[in-house]
């Protein structure tokens, strides 16, 4: 079988030391693998955890520890006595295992989302940030958004990395909205897409047939991590940076230190790294991978580093828009992240860290826990070991500590690319022990144990795939939770009954009240304008946690004053407070519908008095809203001014030759936009970011 050779002519996982003289390194990192597996499935006591492990080894047989051993047993026996005929056909074994294990994790992923709409969490949230991206790329990121709260600015997509995974579905977007296929893609993506991904890319840095197999079958369960912020929380932003972060280590260890490839590797290498930084800390996995490139001067060359340059230099282009974003409008929540907190004692925080990093390595796939961390120090090449021994540094610091220095950052999540990036080390050595032997002068212990260490190996990723199918089919903690019926049924009963240029607002607080998602996507399958405190799932600090504002929850007259202000037409709510208030005014209020969804009584009350032209506060005719732009059509083109109910933001501007727009103050709060026609049947509304930081509403919060 050829093989790939590293820069010295040498099979990349044989690099540094000839193996017939430390051939029982691998046997040793398989027998520390049993062990890890055994012990941890039977004891699961580590951090007093239970249940929050990756390797479930719950009850398979009983015990089913004997199942896992009877398995390695039998490998080990098949391995032992099939010799170089089992060796040679190890490449179609792992294709298979990768093949099948991927087509039985679709079913059962499938049975969960196949026809429904990923709904709990944050899911809904990152529909409605890529139903904007979609509507707004590559023309722009973010900015002035009508569906929420009569007019928002905020480049939310941005500073929660959703755009990563909305250039993925970019086409798609752009012909349906993103519940139609989002539960498809989630399972194309994770199961299929960013595995087969990492293994090519793997392949492209020097690691065997076997070895690129095998990470594809790792990069399917990479960490717990993953299936619980994606397929759970649905944080799919953070999650497409973590696993392109494989693709970044490999490509850049091809280019830097192989010094092997040219224009197409850099420009795959830079497109992969723009990705991989959409989520903003995906720049702590180049700074690691910046520091490996330091320790590996001895490899540096002009022409890899040409590429190598290019690649980064494609890579800044690409993100120059997310990067001036960030840096000036999202540079109040960039500032809210990195507050300073009172720290504990620096014993107490160190104690703290290591037993964070601890339990997130317990989430890891056992071979990436035991052969790609232990195994890249003890017994992966060296040039290899250069390359990503710092950037476990940063990944593992940042992981373990960084929620001690900045508590709001979350942080910690940078366990998971860890986990993904150590499967580059763990395949090249799984590519040794599958595709090698353990020395030319082997005698029978010898062989033994080499054959012992690949069954328990192979048996070890065969009850991973097992493992990765069970979270796809919610058997295992971190469930994902689908739309309920009964928002469906809402969605259409408000498309029936608000009026297409009314509103509705949410009483109260609404994070997670509606079906065990936030709400921001409701508009979009309703189709109706709405307002409410929480409806993205904000962060602390950056939202009052009620609604309506504050300024106008003092007495009952402030309310009505809002209500009518806004011309909503119906109110939600489901907390008492705001129940009793409503109930309270049935001259004002009437119920319209009750339901109940998740142990929670939601009532929908009509305003008896919305006020008059519920989208014009002064004058009267249609205005016709999307992202970045307003059309405003006036009855009276020759009126000298009209006033609309959508909020006035320094980022507006009018494109219609003739008319002017500026702010029109309702009261000491309120500010709407006023439109001077100028003769024109339709004046355009258009929004421009700048460079400002966004700036807080009159109660304090970034998103009303």
């Amino acid at each position: 079988m050829m093989r790939d050779m590293s820069r010295n002519g040498q099979p990349l996982a044989d690099v540094a030391a000839p193996m017939d003289r430390r051939w029982w390194l691998l046997p040793a990192l398989a027998a520390v693998l049993a062990v890890y597996v055994l012990w941890m499935g039977e004891t699961l006591a580590w951090n007093h955890q239970r249940g929050h492990y990756w390797y479930f080894l719950g009850p398979w047989w009983t015990p089913t520890s004997l199942r896992y051993l009877a398995i390695a047993v039998a490998l080990a026996f098949g391995f032992f006595f099939a010799g170089v005929r089992l060796r040679r056909g190890m490449p179609w074994v792992l294709a298979g295992v990768l093949l099948g294990g991927q087509i039985l994790s679709a079913r059962a992923a499938w049975s969960i989302v196949g026809g429904q709409v990923p709904w709990g969490f944050d899911h809904p949230s990152f529909m409605f940030r890529l139903k904007e991206f979609g509507d707004l790329f590559p023309f722009a990121l973010g900015g002035y958004n009508p569906w929420w709260n009569a007019g928002t600015e905020h480049f939310v997509g941005v500073t929660s990395g959703a755009h990563g995974f909305g250039v993925l579905l970019w086409p798609l977007l752009k012909i349906w909205d993103p519940h139609v296929f989002y539960g498809a893609a989630l399972v194309f993506w994770f199961v299929f897409g960013f595995p087969w991904l990492g293994a090519a890319t793997v392949r492209a840095a020097g690691v065997s047939r076997e070895g690129t197999l095998c990470a594809g079958i790792l990069a399917c369960g990479a960490s717990r991590g993953v299936f619980l912020w994606a397929w759970h929380f649905g944080t799919v932003g953070a999650m497409t940076s973590a696993m392109m972060a494989l693709p970044v280590v490999a490509l850049g260890y091809r280019l830097a230190v192989l010094r092997r490839g040219g224009s197409g590797t850099a420009l795959a290498l830079g497109l992969a790294a723009w990705l991989m930084c959409l989520w903003t800390p995906g720049v702590f996995i180049g700074a690691g991978l910046a520091l490996g490139w330091l320790w590996n001067f001895r490899a540096w060359s002009w022409r890899a580093n040409r590429w190598l340059f290019a690649a980064g230099a494609l890579a800044l282009l690409l993100l120059a828009p997310w990067i001036w974003t960030t840096l000036f409008p999202c540079h109040n929540v960039v500032e809210y992240v990195g507050m300073k907190m009172d720290l504990p004692a620096w014993s107490v925080m160190a104690s703290r860290g290591v037993n964070r990093l601890l339990a997130s390595v317990q989430e890891f796939h056992p071979v990436i826990a035991v052969l790609g961390l232990l195994g890249a120090l003890v017994a992966a090449p060296r040039d290899l070991r250069r390359w990503m021994l710092p950037l476990f540094m940063v990944l593992a610091a940042i992981a373990g500590w960084s929620r001690e220095l900045k508590p709001l950052s979350q942080l910690d999540r940078m366990a998971i690319p860890l986990a993904t990036v150590a499967a580059f080390p763990a395949a090249a050595l799984c590519g040794r022990l599958f595709g090698g032997e353990p020395g030319a002068a082997a005698g029978r212990g010898r062989r033994w144990a080499w054959a012992a260490a690949q069954g328990v190996v192979l048996a070890t990723l065969l009850m991973g795939f097992r493992t990765v199918r069970l979270h796809y089919a919610n058997a295992k903690p971190g469930p994902l939770r689908t739309m309920p019926a009964e928002m469906g049924d809402l969605a259409e009963w408000i498309r029936a009954h608000v009026p297409e240029d009314g509103r509705l607002g949410f009483a109260g607080r609404s994070v997670h009240f509606y079906g065990g998602g936030n709400i921001a996507y409701l508009p979009v399958l309703a189709g109706r304008e709405m307002m409410a405190d929480d409806y993205y799932g904000f962060p602390r600090g950056t939202i009052e946690y009620n609604y309506p504002p504050r300024a106008y929850r003092k007495d009952f007259d402030g309310f009505l004053f809002f209500s009518r202000a806004y011309g909503i037409t119906h109110w939600m709510a489901t907390t008492p407070d705001t129940l009793a208030i409503l109930d309270a005014q049935p001259e004002h209020f009437e119920r319209a519908k009750e339901l109940r969804m998740l142990n929670r009584d939601i009532r929908i009350y009509r305003v008896k008095d919305p006020g008059p032209g519920t989208r014009f506060f002064e004058g009267a005719g249609r205005v016709a809203a999307r992202e970045n732009r307003l059309e405003v059509f006036p009855a009276d083109p020759a009126a000298a001014r009209v006033v609309i109910r959508y909020n006035w933001r320094a980022g507006l501007f009018c494109r219609t030759p003739g008319a002017a727009i500026e702010p029109f103050a309702v009261d000491d709060n309120l500010r709407f936009i006023a439109v001077k026609p100028g003769g024109n049947a339709c004046v355009e509304i258009g929004y421009r970011p700048h460079a400002a930081p966004i700036q807080p509403n009159f109660d304090g919060s970034f998103h009303h």
